[in-house]
């Protein structure tokens, strides 16, 4: 429920600056005060429409210091995982590149944990090590 009041209370300057557009905009033409509330009522129907997809940038972070907060962080392939090549894999919330270090191939949607950081790139290993 935090997640939804932050999102909640961050819309509100949209939604005044919204409104104060409306009121302007029947005040200096010829927009009927119904028609206003109808827009702004779809401007608020649409901020409750982009919650679930916006959600996730609300939520609390894990409160490290850059990318040594992920170190020993555990992730999802998201792709099969080849030694040395570049893959993808799912971290929290987020999708980073990633290598593959050591002998072992890893599937998609298996278990790796974070080992080192280079660049913007994770180094990687399976979770089970």
């Amino acid at each position: 429920m935090k997640v939804f009041a932050r999102y909640l209370v961050l819309q509100i300057p949209g939604q005044f600056i919204a409104a104060v557009t409306l009121v302007m905009l029947v005040r200096w033409t010829e927009l009927t005060p119904m028609l206003a509330g109808i827009l702004f009522g779809l401007w608020v129907i649409k901020d409750f429409a982009m919650y679930p997809v916006t959600r996730i940038a609300y939520e609390p972070q894990s409160g490290g210091q850059g990318a040594d907060a992920l170190l020993g962080a555990l992730g999802v392939a998201q792709e099969d995982l080849a030694p040395e090549q570049i893959g993808y894999v799912r971290v929290g919330a987020e999708l980073w590149r990633a290598q593959l270090c050591g002998g072992e191939s890893v599937a998609k949607g298996a278990a790796v944990r974070v080992t080192e950081v280079r660049d913007l790139t994770l180094q990687v290993e399976p979770a089970t090590r």
